[in-house]
């Protein structure tokens, strides 16, 4: 009976402990920030009074590293010259690089908010957001809404509507 109660709280402090270091802050590809920002689609309407363009059919958006794909975007831009934008998709999906490092971060959802002014990329509805080494997945969340911060690489996992409960998936490493 000792022997069990001594385990729970060593059990516990490890799996804190690699949630803790899984999810440190690290820092996106810093390069990007100073990227132009380039949309592809098959058509565009554009309101320049309004200062807002929708773009549909296989959009493409690329910043540097960071690119965004769906069927349909909406993107608005304040006063300040910051770009906020909604991307829809069966699934709409994100992929960046992350800093120093042969790694991405990658996700997808129905609908991705990109908010030009904080960095940030929500993913909506069916979110799952992976890192991946090269082409190995190394770790996966997965929940129906996902708030990723491009310029911390840390993130927030809440469920919902869509699924019961968040998870996180946790490759194992090899071992040197």
């Amino acid at each position: 009976m000792k022997s069990r109660q001594g385990l729970r709280p060593r059990v516990l402090l490890a799996i804190f402990g690699l949630a803790l270091a899984w999810c440190s802050p690290l820092l996106a590809e810093k390069a990007d920030r100073d990227k132009p920002t380039t949309i592809d689609s098959d058509r565009l309407d554009h309101d320049d009074q309004k200062l807002i363009t929708i773009f549909t059919g296989n959009v493409v958006l690329t910043k540097g590293t960071l690119v965004m794909r769906g069927d349909r975007m909406e993107l608005s831009q304040d006063s300040a010259g910051n770009y906020f934008g909604t991307m829809t998709g069966q699934p709409a999906r994100f992929r960046q690089k992350r800093e120093g490092l042969n790694e991405f971060m990658e996700g997808e959802a129905l609908q991705l908010d990109y908010n030009g002014k904080d960095d940030l990329v929500i993913l909506i509805q069916n979110a799952v957001m992976r890192r991946l080494e090269g082409d190995v997945l190394r770790d996966q969340v997965a929940g129906d809404r996902l708030t990723y911060d491009n310029l911390t690489e840390q993130y927030q996992v809440e469920s919902g509507q869509g699924q019961a409960r968040s998870r996180m998936f946790l490759m194992p490493r090899k071992r040197p």
